[in-house]
């Protein structure tokens, strides 16, 4: 079943057969030429157990066709990678620039010690804050899914095929702008901008060209793997880049299947609800508030007197239990509700489970 999932790109382009780009690609990256390969790709951030699901799916498969599982990572990453949110503190694990890429950033200290992050980010190899955070994860991972190499998406623009690429956009660059624009108005849907003017899909860093979403994609699917894992959210845009792709270059690249899951914190709350009804059904004093709900029955309908019994009751109230919190309440149902914790923070009990789930499915 895994092994028909399993679907590399084919083809010509620039003159060269895409199975000897592929051989020269891969071999430039260290990758197998031999084995199927499966990607991933992902920021260098302490990811939730959404994307930790992709992990675990692509290393069944891999295990199962007897591939290889890498990570791609998207190192020209900006952000405040370095702060850790909580469900009851912001963590300042490491200082970062959000406004420079994280491969251009050297590699961090630990600023605040926070287990087991703070081990794996002090382990990780990697010169720079891009790999030194991918290594890390690929550590804190290892109890779930093993991850057998890790390359960047600057050293995939950097190969032979992406400079072809890259050269192919600059000698006509309106003919991959208007494709790449044509396939974006085909997928409204994916709401990435338009090319304007001059522009090329590609980020201009500090000392080298980052790709763009779907240029990072098309080169890992032509070239690098035989088997991307996306989410769902990648899945959309892809659409959109295998229509350019084709429509650029004339060929299609290989397959990609999806894997994503939702996996709230291991937390209880009080609903708002069930709040108020605890609030206003207080378990003490019974012969009290009996007597104050009495007076208030007995008062004529909708007047002075009845309005009167019921600020009495909510003065007693305020007397015997605190003023509920709202804001608190409903912080409390957001976290336990949000599936976007670092998926260090959740048990390994279910962490567990999820892989368990997939392995399952």
């Amino acid at each position: 079943m895994w092994q028909e999932l399993v679907s590399s790109a084919t083809g010509q382009v620039f003159e060269k057969t895409l199975r000897e780009w592929q051989t020269e690609c891969r071999n430039s990256l260290g990758l197998s030429t031999e084995k199927p390969v499966i990607i991933v790709g992902h920021q260098p951030t302490f990811f939730h157990p959404g994307i930790l699901a992709k992990f675990i799916a692509a290393d069944r498969f891999a295990r199962e066709i007897n591939g290889e599982l890498v990570y791609l990572v998207v190192d020209h990453h900006k952000g405040e990678s370095g702060q850790l949110q909580t469900p009851n503190a912001e963590i300042d694990l490491a200082s970062l620039q959000k406004d420079l890429a994280m491969c251009d950033q050297p590699r961090v200290e630990i600023n605040e010690e926070f287990e087991p992050i703070s081990s794996a980010l002090q382990e990780a190899k990697g010169e720079n804050a891009a790999s030194q955070f991918a290594n890390a994860l690929v550590l804190l991972m290892e109890p779930w899914a093993t991850v057998n190499h890790v390359i960047t998406a600057t050293e995939l623009l950097e190969t032979g095929f992406g400079t072809a690429i890259v050269n192919e956009m600059q000698s006509r660059p309106s003919v991959c702008r208007t494709s790449y624009n044509t396939a974006l108005e085909t997928y409204p849907e994916v709401r990435i901008p338009h090319l304007n003017g001059e522009e090329l899909p590609l980020w201009k860093g500090n000392n080298s060209l980052h790709p763009r979403a779907l240029v990072l994609t098309l080169l890992a699917r032509l070239v690098a793997c035989d088997l991307f894992v996306h989410g769902s959210g990648g899945m959309l845009y892809d659409q959109a880049m295998e229509h350019w792709c084709k429509s650029w270059l004339g060929c299609s690249p290989c397959s990609a299947v999806v894997a994503t899951a939702t996996v709230p914190l291991a937390t209880t709350y009080l609903s708002m609800t069930d709040a108020r009804r605890e609030y206003y059904s207080p378990s003490f004093d019974v012969k009290t508030k009996a007597k104050f709900l009495d007076a208030i029955e007995e008062a004529p309908y909708n007047s002075p007197q009845r309005q009167i019994q019921f600020q009495k009751m909510h003065q007693w109230l305020r007397t015997v239990q605190p003023t509920l919190d709202i804001d608190a309440l409903k912080y409390q149902e957001a976290t336990a509700k949000r599936r976007t914790w670092a998926f260090p923070l959740y048990s390994v009990e279910q962490l567990d489970t999820l892989c368990d789930l997939i392995f399952e499915s």
